[in-house]
């Protein structure tokens, strides 16, 4: 168990919170050298379950931007992006 401030967290909620990381900066660090790597849409379903126990209204504006809206039948990645303040369509580099 790891304890970070007053919580304490077991291993499989900080490789939890360490697969969203990996996999959402990814995608942000891909997006910013002009290319496109999509979270596999499994991945991205459970990351967006995941999300959703992790980061919560109170998180938001400090920690995280608010929530976007998804398009109609957007991808499980895009659900995801859009949880967590991202633009799905953001563009990639130039």
């Amino acid at each position: 168990m790891v304890s970070i401030s007053d919580r304490h967290l077991t291993a499989p909620m900080v490789a939890a919170a360490g697969a969203i990381e990996i996999a959402v900066h990814g995608w942000d660090v891909a997006r910013a050298c002009g290319e496109q790597h999509p979270i596999p849409a499994l991945m991205a379903e459970e990351l967006l379950d995941l999300a959703q126990l992790f980061v919560t209204d109170v998180d938001r504006p400090h920690r995280f931007a608010p929530r976007r809206t998804p398009a109609p039948f957007a991808s499980a990645q895009d659900h995801l992006l859009a949880y967590l303040g991202r633009d799905p369509n953001w563009p990639t580099a130039l």
